[in-house]
Order: structure tokens, then C-alpha cells, then sequence
């Protein structure tokens, strides 16, 4: 399966130069939200950043967590934060996204292990 996430500048670019290998989502509550829960391994994510570049990444673990604490106690900070390779600041920094506080609270939190395949894969793979 393939699925297309929207992705800030900074986090894209980390994961360009593999220097972001895990992508943290919260599935929020409502009809409206993606259920990240059904990402499995060996499925595809194209990432596409606000000034719409493109990039597919592999899918290789998802691991659920608790708490954002928890998964920065078990990811580390190193390949899962690009803003920050601070811990508190991490915690602060994921939990001003919109509507992520709750939804962890909720569903709990993915680290969805990733690995870069390059803008051209994306023409190798079904749509």
C-alpha cells in the first residue's frame, strides 16, 4: 500500500539526507483522520512538503507508544526530531501540533520506522 503524507520543509529535507529515519504521527480523533494504525511494514509513504517536493520512503517498523515521552525514552531524539535533538524540547515541540495532545492522550503515538528511497522510486511503485 501507499500513502501520501503532508510533511513540513525541515522534517522533508531531514529525511532526503536520512537524517530523520522515524516519522512520529498521532491519529486523531473524528471520521476525518487518518488511522495511522494501519500502516504496515514494506508499505510506502510519499512524503510531500509544503513547496511540494516529493520523496518515497519505505516503510520498515511502526512501533506504538503510550506517550511522546515514552517514545523519545525508546526512539531517542537523533532520527526522530528535526527541529531538535533536545528531549523536553521535542515533547514541547510535538505537542503544539494541532490537535496531537489530545489525540495522544486518546490513541497514543506512532514511530514509523522509514527508509529514504529517492524522488525517482516514486515511479516504480502503483499509485
Amino acid at each position: 500500500m501507499k500513502y501520501n503524507f503532508k510533511i513540513n520543509n525541515r522534517a522533508f529535507n531531514a529525511i532526503c539526507t536520512n537524517k530523520k529515519r522515524v516519522e512520529i504521527r498521532a491519529t486523531k480523533s473524528g471520521k476525518d483522520h487518518f488511522d495511522y494504525g494501519k500502516i504496515k511494514v514494506n508499505d510506502f509513504i510519499e512524503f510531500v512538503a509544503i513547496n511540494g517536493n516529493k520523496a518515497v520512503c519505505l516503510v520498515e517498523k511502526i512501533n506504538h507508544y503510550n506517550s511522546i515521552e515514552e517514545l523519545l525514552t525508546i526512539e531517542g531524539t537523533t532520527y526522530t526530531l528535526s527541529s531538535t535533538n533536545d528531549f523536553y524540547q521535542g515533547i514541547k515541540s510535538i505537542n503544539n501540533i494541532d490537535g496531537y495532545k489530545e489525540a495522544i492522550k486518546s490513541n497514543g503515538v506512532y514511530a514509523i520506522h522509514i527508509k529514504y528511497k529517492s524522488n525517482n522510486f516514486i515511479n516504480s511503485i502503483s499509485r
